[in-house]
This record gives structure tokens, C-alpha cells and sequence, in this order.
């Protein structure tokens, strides 16, 4: 006998207290298909919606409660509802629909003595004229906010407020006072002070605008700290919103491989739901591409994130560059730097200057490539204004380093050579290999103008051997070019581009994928393979692996050390039985393990022990790990084992001893 609506109703809830948000999903749309929900309980299954990735839901469940709200003549729950509808219509950027129930929130307010409802219009008014550029209104409104927060004694507005009210302080130059205020709501959120929604919505908020500042560090320790209180409370955080900046984090401190699994996971969690932030992502992806050379994937990504309303500019100049196409490129840029700005970035308060550093780095880069010396002047000129406007150590950074660029073309070597060695200083300390490469390439080229042939070789070689740690194909054939010409008997002799390395190599795939796709449909499929997808990714990320590739309905992956391998894989199908036991079903999965060395060229490993470790996992059994003895005894302690036997491997002459990993 089915459960009466009524248990579901209240099953709902209560899944919804302990941040089981699919479970509490399932429960209040049963109920609500049995027509039971009160406007109240409507606005918990939307809630459970919005967890679960399913905005566009929400927003008719919203809505719905509204009407019933206003049938009932239950004002507070009418406002409540229509403040929700504003609050996630900005979220997709529908600025005008958004105020429009801003607006109808305000209406029924009007003559209301004081309440939260005024307080949280006030907020999301904030929110609104921040993202429509217009800082001046966003502060008188989240300062009303906050005021009203603290007269009402309420925690999660107050936080709210001060958050917005931090951000557009950040926007209008008072730096210091505005992160003085988001570090204060920040700690009652990872302090468990808030609701989850508001929570994570103040943790985001502040890891973005530290990001926007160019402060990394202070970025990164919020992102750990909000980790924290996601495992602490059982919580994911706002789908994928908050991968986007943990991508971004990863990305400048050189784990490439790692940010773009973060990228592409937050791109598939958000498209559909918060199209703007999925752009972002898809913006990130674009980038990471590009610096590793692969220009089709990049011109692909870059536009999606613009179809989804996120600008490309200035990658998708720097692309052109790349592409050989400088006009298209310096048309670009310049364009980008005269349009008012209007899309979305989610990496600069909006309103401030700060959207045009990025835009003036790149309008450097490429007016002198294109000989336009003068142009690159001015940019170079107007990124220092803003620099002195928002200092932070990135900003610096990247000012250092276009001046010492301009200066170069300009034909002062000296003065180049004194400009960007501080640069390259910098990008060290801030712990961003990528940035401090690309500077050592014009200090090289500095040096040698100057007659310091010996330093510019010390230059390119540190510079060539941070290229190819990193991927950076394009860099580091430029870095090899260099050092080619240059070199002689008395130099250091150039390292060969291949890199001889130990690795652990692991493929996963799933067992009888196409049967599984045919039976299930095409939207099921999809659903189920988000599922893997997502649960792999984040158990290797956790274990330090490297995702090399994805090959169809599995993964090939990397692993500096044995042992977490090893744990990783036990990981993920330990974690696949989780999801068995939680959803119904979930794909088994074959995996197969091998450590060998193998020679790596960018972010690939190519040879034998790769081949091995692809043959040993096809012949895995469903659910099955199965480790080459090469494994087991580069783990360096004991490994639990059955099966040990000696497997005829495809294409390979001698057997291989091979054993499985018991896991459950």
C-alpha cells in the first residue's frame, strides 16, 4: 500500500531538516501530486527543488504557492513567496521579471508594520541593483537591510545584508570596510550560525569578491572553510555554484587538471538552472584550453559561455591571437573595452572597474603582437590607475608585468628587466606558476636586449620547466624555440619535451554501457551518467588523482602514489554501492590498475605501462578492481587481495600477474 500524502508530507519535512534534499524531493512531489501541500509545504518542495538542481521547478512551485498564499489571504506567506520568485529569477538573470516580483513583494508590504518581509525586499533589491551595475542604490538598500536585521535580531537576514552590503563597499573602492563586513557574515555562515541557503549564498559571495580582488590566499581559506561546514551539515553546497570558484582557485595556482574536472562538473550541475554561473564555467573551461593548446576546444566552450550570457571577452581575443587572426584579436579586445559592461562576469563586483583588469592584461598582450605599441601603452597606463584604486598583490602583479611588456616594446630593456623581475618575485609568492612563467618569458627577452645573455638562459629554463609541468603546449614550444636558437656549447643543453615518470595509470569503465543506454532512454542515461560521473570525479579529486581523459563511459587516470590509487578506487566502489542502495541503481563499474613508467607530454602519459593498464581493465568483471602485481608492490604496505592469476593481455606477448582489490 503506497504512503497516505499526509507521512509524505511530513516524511518530506523532515528529509528536508536533514539536508537529504532528493529524498525530501521525492516525498513532498509525491504528496504534492496527491494535491495535500499547504503553501507552506509547496515552498519546502521548491526549496528541495532548488537543492537538488532543479530551478526551473522551484520557480513553478513558487509561483504556485504565491496564488494559494494569496487565496488564503496569507500575507506574510504571499511575500515570502514572491521575495523567493525575485531572489531566483536573479540567480537566472532575468533582471526584469525579478524586480517585477520585487516590486509585488513591495505592494503588499506597504502599510505593514516592520517585519522580516521588509528586510529581505531590501536585501534582494541590493542584489538586484549590484547586478545591474548601479553600486550607489545596492548600498543604501542592503544598508536598510541590515539595519532592519539587526532591529529584528535576525541572524540569517543580518548576514545576507551585510554580505551585499560588503560587496557593493567592494565595488565602490572602500576595499578594507567591505571585506571587513563579508568576513563577518562569512564567519556566522561557516560557523553554522545560518540556514543553508543563506549560508552558502554568503560563503560564495565572499569567495567571488576575494577572487575579483585578486585576494587568492583569503579566496582559498574561505573555500576551505566552507568545505568544512558543507561535510560538517551533510551539505553540497549551491549546485555546483560554488565549483566555479574552487575552479578558478585551482586554475590559478596551476592544478590545471584538477580545475577543469571542477569546471565541467559545475557546468553540467548549473546549465538549466543558474545559466550565468554555467557560462563562467564553461569560460574557465575555455581558458584552461587555450593554455594547453587545444584551440577547438577552447572556440567550443567559449561559445557556450556565451550563448548561456557569459561574456568570453578577453579569451576569446587571446584566442584569436593564438589563431594567428591579430587583427580579429585587437578589434576584439578594443571592442570589449568600449562596450558598457553588461553581461554577467561573476568575477568582478558589478559596477566596478575591476571587470576591465582582465580586459587591459589582454589588450597588452595583443597590441604588442600586433605592433601597436602606443594602444598597449594606454592599457598598460589604465590597469595601473585601477591598481592603485583596488591594490591587492595579483593586480600588482599582473600591472608589473604589462608595464615591463610596454616597457620592452617601447625599447627600454633596462627598465624592463628592473619592472619585471619584482613581477616574476611576486608571481612566486602568490604561488601562481603559470603567471610567473609567462613573466620569466619577457624577463628572458628583457635580458637579452640588454646584453645578459647568460640570465635570459636562466629564464627560459625555468620557464620551459614550469610550461611543461603544467601543459601549457603552446608556451612551452615558444620557451623550446627560444632556447633552441640561443643554444651553444657553453649553455645549459635543452631538456627533451617527454618526461619519464612513475605513475600508477588506472581505467574505469562501465559493463554493458550501450545495452544499459538503449534500455534506460536517452534522459535517464544522461541522468545516470551525471551521477558517475560526478562520484568519480569527486573521489579522485579527493585522493590527489589526475583525470587524463574521459573515454566514453569511463575514465583513464593518473596517480603520483599507490596507495591513494588504490584507496580511490575502493572509494569509488564503495561509493557506487552507496548510490545502489540510495537511488535504486547505479552502473557497475570495471576497473584496472597497473604502475609503471611512462613518458608524459603535457597533461597525457604515453606507453607500454599505459597499454597495460587499459588491457588488465577490460578484463576486469563487473564491480571488479583488478591491480597488476607492479601494484601491489609499489603500494608500500600491505594490500588486501583474491584471485591471483596470470592474465593473456591483447596486443602484449608475456602474461602479467594481475590480483583483485576486495572493496566491500
Amino acid at each position: 500500500m503506497p504512503p497516505a500524502p499526509d507521512s509524505l508530507g511530513a516524511a518530506g519535512a523532515a528529509a528536508l531538516g536533514r539536508h537529504a534534499w532528493q529524498e525530501a524531493y521525492e516525498a513532498l512531489s509525491a504528496a504534492d501530486a496527491a494535491g495535500t501541500l499547504s503553501p507552506a509545504e509547496l515552498d519546502m518542495l521548491a526549496d528541495a527543488a532548488w537543492w537538488t538542481g532543479r530551478l526551473p521547478v522551484a520557480l513553478e512551485v513558487r509561483e504556485r504557492a504565491y496564488a494559494a498564499a494569496t487565496r488564503a489571504g496569507d500575507v506574510p506567506g504571499a511575500v515570502a513567496a514572491a521575495i523567493g520568485l525575485g531572489r531566483d529569477h536573479l540567480l537566472r538573470n532575468d533582471i526584469a521579471i525579478a524586480n517585477a516580483w520585487l516590486n509585488r513583494a513591495g505592494h503588499l508590504l506597504e502599510g505593514v508594520p516592520e517585519n522580516i518581509g521588509h528586510g529581505y525586499l531590501a536585501a534582494c533589491r541590493a542584489f538586484s541593483s549590484a547586478l545591474s551595475g548601479d553600486a550607489e542604490a545596492s548600498l543604501a538598500e542592503a544598508s536598510e537591510a541590515v539595519e532592519i536585521g539587526e532591529r529584528l535580531g535576525d541572524r540569517d537576514l543580518t548576514a545576507f545584508a551585510r554580505s551585499e552590503k560588503g560587496s557593493a563597499l567592494v565595488s565602490l573602492g572602500r576595499i578594507e570596510e567591505g571585506l571587513t563586513l563579508i568576513d563577518e557574515a562569512t564567519i556566522a555562515a561557516v560557523g553554522g550560525e545560518l540556514e543553508p541557503r543563506i549560508a552558502g549564498g554568503v560563503c560564495c559571495a565572499s569567495i567571488e569578491t576575494c577572487q575579483a580582488l585578486g585576494e587568492l590566499n583569503r579566496a582559498a581559506a574561505w573555500t576551505e572553510a566552507q568545505d568544512r561546514w558543507c561535510r560538517r551539515e551533510a551539505i553540497n553546497g549551491f549546485p555546483g555554484m560554488c565549483r566555479v570558484f574552487r575552479a578558478g582557485v585551482k586554475q590559478f595556482r596551476g592544478a590545471w587538471l584538477e580545475a577543469e574536472a571542477e569546471a565541467r562538473q559545475a557546468s553540467i550541475e548549473l546549465e538549466g538552472f543558474m545559466p550565468a554561473a554555467a557560462g563562467s564555467a564553461f569560460l574557465q573551461i575555455g581558458e584552461l584550453r587555450l593554455m594547453r593548446g587545444d584551440l577547438a576546444g577552447a572556440e567550443e566552450a567559449l561559445m557556450r559561455a556565451h550563448a548561456l550570457g557569459t561574456d568570453p571577452e578577453p579569451t576569446l581575443s587571446l584566442l584569436r591571437l593564438a589563431q594567428g587572426r591579430v587583427d580579429a584579436a585587437v578589434a576584439g579586445v578594443g571592442r570589449a573595452l568600449d562596450e558598457p559592461f553588461s553581461m554577467p562576469s561573476w568575477r568582478a563586483p558589478p559596477g566596478s572597474p575591476l571587470h576591465r583588469l582582465p580586459l587591459l592584461r589582454a589588450q597588452v598582450e595583443i597590441t604588442i603582437a600586433a605592433g601597436e605599441v602606443a594602444t598597449a601603452r594606454a592599457a598598460a597606463d589604465a590597469l595601473r590607475e585601477i591598481v592603485e584604486a583596488f591594490p591587492s598583490a595579483i593586480s600588482r602583479a599582473a600591472s608589473m608585468t604589462a608595464n615591463g611588456a610596454v616597457e620592452l616594446a617601447e625599447g627600454s630593456a633596462d627598465a624592463a628587466v628592473r619592472t619585471l623581475r619584482p613581477a616574476v618575485a611576486a608571481w612566486n609568492e602568490l604561488a601562481a606558476p603559470y603567471d610567473a612563467a609567462r613573466a620569466r618569458m619577457i624577463l628572458a627577452e628583457a635580458h637579452e636586449a640588454a646584453g645578459a645573455r647568460e640570465r635570459a638562459m636562466l629564464e627560459l629554463h625555468a620557464a620551459r620547466a614550469a610550461f611543461e609541468r603544467l601543459g601549457a603546449t603552446p608556451d612551452l614550444r615558444r620557451a623550446e624555440q627560444r632556447l633552441a636558437q640561443h643554444h651553444d656549447a657553453t649553455s645549459e643543453p635543452v631538456v627533451p619535451a617527454d618526461e619519464r615518470v612513475v605513475r600508477t595509470f588506472v581505467f574505469t569503465d562501465i559493463v554493458d554501457s550501450t545495452r544499459l543506454a538503449e534500455v534506460l532512454g536517452d534522459e535517464a542515461w544522461g541522468a545516470l551518467m551525471r551521477r558517475h560521473d560526478r562520484s568519480l570525479r569527486e573521489v579522485i579529486g579527493e585522493h590527489g588523482g589526475e583525470e587524463i581523459k574521459a573515454t566514453g563511459d569511463g575514465f583513464f587516470l593518473a596517480f603520483a602514489d599507490t596507495g591513494a590509487a588504490i584507496d580511490a578506487m575502493v572509494a569509488v566502489q564503495r561509493r557506487l554501492a552507496a548510490d545502489r542502495e540510495e537511488h535504486g541503481f547505479a552502473p557497475a563499474v570495471r576497473i584496472g590498475m597497473h604502475t609503471a613508467e611512462a613518458s608524459r607530454t603535457g597533461l597525457d602519459y604515453l606507453g607500454r605501462g599505459v597499454n597495460y593498464a587499459a588491457r588488465i581493465g577490460a578484463a576486469a568483471g563487473d564491480g571488479e578492481i583488478v591491480a597488476s602485481e607492479a601494484t601491489f608492490e609499489a603500494a608500500r604496505r600491505p594490500v588486501p587481495e583474491s584471485g591471483r592469476r596470470s592474465l593473456a593481455l591483447k596486443g602484449i606477448a608475456e602474461p602479467v600477474a594481475v590480483a583483485s582489490i576486495p572493496w566491500r
